[in-house]
C-alpha cells in the first residue's frame, strides 16, 4: 500500500506548484507595478504576504508561530536555517516586519522570483568578486536606512537538511558592520511537506503543520570584526539546539 502514500505525495507536490502559478497570475501586473522602485517595495511586500498565504492555506499547510520576545523597530539581519522552498514563502507571514532578502543569484533563474531580484531583493554573486562586493555594499546600504534584511546563512539548502551546514560569514560580518542584531529563525517542518530534493522513489510532498520559531535578537553592539566567528557559532548553536529539540542534531548523524 506505500505505493498509494507515493502516488498522492508526487500529486501533492504538482498541484503546489500549479496553485502557486495560478495565484501568482493575479499579482503579476501588480508586482511588474511596484518591485522596480523603492518607493513602491512595501506595497510589493504587502502583496508577496497576500500571495504567500494562498501558496500554503488552500494545500493544507499551517504554520504554528513562536515568537521568544517582542521585536522593535529595526533593523535586523534575520538568519533562518534553509530546509526547503517554502521556508522563503513562510518567512512572509512569519516576519513580523518589512525586510528585503539577499539571495544567490541563481534564484534569478527560478520563474517566481526573478521578477524580485532585479530591483527589489538583492542577489549575491559568489563567483563574481566586483558583483559580489557591490552587493554586499547594497544591502549595508539598505541596513544604514533602516531597513532589515533577510540571509540564509547556509547559502543554500543542505543536502543533508534539516541538519545545518556550516554558516557562512557574510551575514554576521554585515551585521558587525552595521551594529544590527542577529534575529536566529528555525524552521521545524517544512523539509517533511516540501522535500527539496525529491527523488523518483522519494516522497513528492505533503499537507500538515509548518513549526518556525523566532529567537531572542543576538545584539551586535560594540562588535568588531574580530567577533564575526564568535556570533557566526552562537547563531548557529541557537538554531541547532532548537533543532535539537525536536529531534534533529547533526552530531547524531
Amino acid at each position: 500500500m506505500k505505493w498509494i502514500g507515493w502516488v498522492l505525495g508526487k500529486l501533492w507536490r504538482i498541484i503546489f506548484f500549479i496553485n502557486a502559478f495560478i495565484t501568482f497570475l493575479p499579482f503579476y501586473l501588480l508586482f511588474l507595478a511596484t518591485v522596480y522602485h523603492p518607493k513602491t517595495f512595501r506595497i510589493a511586500f504587502f502583496f508577496k504576504r497576500i500571495w504567500a498565504f494562498f501558496m500554503i492555506y488552500p494545500m493544507g499547510i499551517w504554520v504554528t508561530k513562536e515568537y521568544e520576545t517582542k521585536l522593535g523597530k529595526g533593523p535586523y539581519v534575520f538568519v533562518p536555517n534553509h530546509t526547503s522552498y517554502l521556508d522563503i514563502i513562510i518567512s512572509y507571514l512569519f516576519i513580523p516586519q518589512y525586510f528585503i532578502y539577499v539571495g544567490k543569484v541563481e534564484l534569478l533563474n527560478w520563474k517566481f522570483f526573478r521578477i524580485f531580484f532585479h530591483k527589489m531583493n538583492i542577489p549575491i554573486d559568489r563567483d563574481n568578486l566586483k558583483r559580489s562586493y557591490d552587493s554586499w555594499s547594497r544591502a549595508a546600504d539598505v541596513l544604514k536606512s533602516g531597513t532589515s534584511i533577510g540571509i540564509y546563512p547556509e547559502g543554500k539548502i543542505p543536502f543533508d537538511t534539516p541538519k545545518l551546514a556550516p554558516f557562512k560569514n557574510g551575514p554576521f560580518k554585515l551585521a558587525i558592520a552595521a551594529q544590527a542584531p542577529v534575529v536566529p529563525i528555525t524552521f521545524v517542518h517544512n523539509w517533511k511537506l516540501l522535500p527539496p530534493w525529491p527523488t523518483l522513489a522519494g516522497p513528492g510532498g505533503r499537507p500538515g503543520f509548518s513549526f518556525v520559531k523566532m529567537h531572542t535578537p543576538i545584539p551586535t553592539e560594540g562588535m568588531t570584526e574580530d567577533d564575526v566567528s564568535k556570533l557566526r557559532t552562537q547563531t548557529y548553536e541557537v538554531i541547532n539546539e532548537e533543532l535539537k529539540r525536536h529531534g534533529y542534531n547533526r552530531q547524531d548523524s
